[in-house]
């Protein structure tokens, strides 16, 4: 057995590729050579190095966009707390509006009862008065 080289099967195990790939990489006598196994292990390095430098930026950009949402979603928190707080505030505004319209509608049945009561008054005076006109005049046709 050659120590400078590697056969199909333990150079596919190694590189973790498929053996019809390390078939490539072998000598005429179907061994894969130690040095072509390092080559190949190097730019398989060399791939994972550009993968994780992409990787890398990848977790920068998105850290970034998560800082981002992280802020977008306290300012939100923020309004909806104040917006909540302005529900409340209406809503005692409205219950306040509403009591007062409740006053007011009953103070206005007072103002039409005076009023009808008035117009009475103002009608039983009169009638007293035409009356009081007809015994003034009787008692002076009678004389």
């Amino acid at each position: 057995m050659d120590q400078a080289s590697l056969s199909l099967a333990e150079a596919a195990r190694l590189l973790s590729i498929t053996e019809e790939e390390a078939a490539k990489l072998a000598r005429f006598d179907g061994r894969v050579p130690l040095e072509a196994a390092r080559d190949r292990a190097g730019a398989s390095t060399l791939e994972l190095a550009r993968e994780l430098a992409r990787a890398r930026e990848e977790v920068g950009r998105l850290s970034g966009q998560l800082k981002e949402v992280r802020a977008t979603n306290l300012r939100l928190q923020k309004e909806v707390r104040n917006a909540g707080e302005e529900r409340r505030r209406l809503t005692e505004e409205v219950l306040e509006l509403r009591a007062a319209a409740e006053e007011r509608l009953m103070l206005m049945e007072r103002v039409e009862r005076i009023a009808y009561v008035e117009q009475t008054l103002a009608e039983s005076e009169a009638e007293l008065e035409k009356l009081r006109n007809r015994g003034l005049l009787a008692r002076l046709l009678n004389r």
